[in-house]
């Protein structure tokens, strides 16, 4: 989760920083904001550790196979000669790939990191990895709280819906991990969200990432600026001497453009632009504003930093609710028990889902409210299978026979219309139109990222300009091959920004990102 002022205590504290210059401006290559999946993924890859094929992925992908040993030759790791992965033709290796993601260089890192995953194996990685300090770029990503962004702040209890293993980063094996935390986690196929976000704290400090992070850490300002450059004057002998070969239309040498001391004067190319990063960080209630100038920001702050909200009249009141575990506060609290009126629970996802769960193990009654139809195929329920999700089908079948389960009433392609101090709702739909008596109300319809650090730049990131970033239906517009933004220079994004929600699947992205800095580095070092 990324760090953005989104309250009035962060406003404060920025603030109460805004005046101090007493503090030295950092330089980077690469600036990743969000230390989620995506952000720590990235940095394993920036750190110089990067992926070779070990070549032994013949019998389960033969096509994939002869396109690598087509790129390169492979031989023993220790000869420097072998081709990573990230020094590939990624969309000529990523040709006619299918699975579940639409990305296709996330369908060919998944492929050789989690062979046959999609069929439930869990089979050995097709890579090996290298370090090599040649291979580092020097970068920083920043985040509001610990690794792990927004799994640090979910509730701990429940399930995740992706098998453990799928949660797993490179070179870290989640189940070998899960088996060292004797008292910690369970040895389900699915995995507590709480051990999730200890593995990925796990994993920075196993790979001695720690140094890449600046966590418990808000972003205020990304800001493009324009590097100052003198006009570029050198005589043809040096451009020469350095590889260079002067582009001058010779017709006649009168129109070869020289100064009065015989020097060309080279076309000028445009001011490169830079990224200014600004925010501050919060060490024991104290913080300290930083600003960092980078050629390259990395969006991967995730889908997670606002709740979405109905825009209804009386939302606003202290009884509705947005977050999964405010109600939860409540129940263990004794706020809410089974004398309570009704919670009311709004939405046909599975935080709607959990919260109902929840209720019904602590016998508070539930009032559920729904837009779409129970036979919607798109509902997530219809695309889980049930001997692996009992729990959630379990809600499923409590939203078809919606009176046949005493405590829980359902209202499916219903709405909420207005919300009354009094605790008293409006409820609208084609069978019931009428008043309903409750405690609290939650909100569960999504989140939607706080781009708000960007400034004018915020509504012109997406696959339609001019309108706000939703995960869904306007993501990140990037390049797939390279996933750098297709409207501003020097800006990537990945993860569920980019419509990419599945921990396997965003570090595709993370490769793709890494290949193209990379090349940008190679090619302005070959220029000197």
């Amino acid at each position: 989760m990324v760090g953005v002022v989104e309250n009035p205590e962060d406003a404060d504290r920025r603030d109460s920083i805004e005046d101090d210059t007493n503090f030295e401006v950092g330089y980077k290559d690469v600036i990743v904001i969000g230390n989620g999946p995506s952000g720590i993924a990235l940095s394993y890859f920036l750190a110089g550790n990067w992926p070779y094929y070990n070549g032994l992925g013949e019998d389960l992908h033969e096509m994939l196979h002869h396109r690598l040993a087509a790129s390169g030759p492979r031989v023993d790791n220790n000869n420097s000669e072998q081709y990573s992965i990230v020094e590939q033709d990624l969309r000529f290796l990523s040709q006619d790939l299918e699975g579940r993601s639409a990305n296709p260089i996330s369908l060919l890192f998944d492929m050789l990191n989690h062979p046959q995953a999609d069929l439930g194996l869990e089979l050995p990685s097709l890579l090996n990895w290298n370090f090599s300090t040649k291979n580092t770029i020097d970068h920083l990503v920043i985040g509001r709280g610990p690794p792990g962004g927004a799994w640090q702040s979910m509730d701990g209890s429940v399930l995740t819906i992706s098998l453990g293993c799928w949660m797993e980063l490179p070179q870290m094996n989640f189940r070998e991990w899960q088996a060292s935390q004797v008292s910690r986690c369970s040895r389900e196929s699915r995995a507590a969200v709480s051990s999730v976000a200890q593995y990925y704290c796990d994993y920075v400090k196993a790979h001695n990432l720690g140094r890449y992070f600046l966590s418990n850490s808000i972003v205020t300002e990304v800001n493009q600026v324009v590097r100052a450059k003198r006009p570029r004057r050198e005589n043809g002998d040096i451009l020469r001497r350095r590889g260079y070969e002067p582009r001058i239309r010779r017709h006649t040498i009168c129109e070869v453009p020289f100064n009065d001391s015989r020097q060309i004067l080279r076309p000028e190319s445009p001011p490169p632009l830079l990224w200014e990063v600004k925010g501050f960080s919060i060490e024991n209630g104290l913080c300290s504003p930083f600003t960092y100038i980078t050629k390259n920001v990395v969006l991967a702050s995730g889908a997670s930093d606002q709740p979405n909200t109905l825009g209804i009249p009386g939302e606003n009141l202290s009884f509705v609710l947005h977050s999964l575990n405010r109600l939860e506060q409540l129940i263990v609290s004794g706020h809410l028990n089974k004398n309570s009126d009704p919670i009311l629970v709004i939405g046909a996802g599975l935080s709607a889902a959990d919260a109902i769960i929840a209720a019904r193990f602590h016998s508070v009654p539930v009032i559920h409210i729904f837009r779409r139809s129970v036979e919607d195929p798109n509902l997530i329920f219809r695309q889980l299978p049930q001997n692996m999700y009992p729990e959630y089908h379990k809600v499923y079948q409590m939203m078809k026979d919606s009176t046949g389960y005493d405590g829980y009433k359902g209202f499916e392609q219903h709405i909420l219309l207005e919300v009354r101090s009094d605790h008293k709702v409006k409820i609208v739909g084609p069978t019931c139109c009428g008043i309903a008596k409750v405690s609290y109300i939650l909100v569960c319809i999504g989140s939607h990222a706080n781009l708000s650090f960007m400034g004018d730049l915020e509504n012109n990131l997406g696959i339609y300009p001019g309108l706000p970033i939703d995960c869904k239906q306007n993501p990140v517009a990037v390049d797939i091959d390279t996933h750098a933004s297709l409207h501003i220079p020097g800006l990537y994004a990945l993860g569920p920004l980019v419509g990419e929600n599945f921990v396997r699947f965003l570090q595709g992205g993370a490769l793709a990102i890494t290949r193209d800095v990379m090349k940008k580095k190679r090619r302005k070092q070959s220029l000197h």
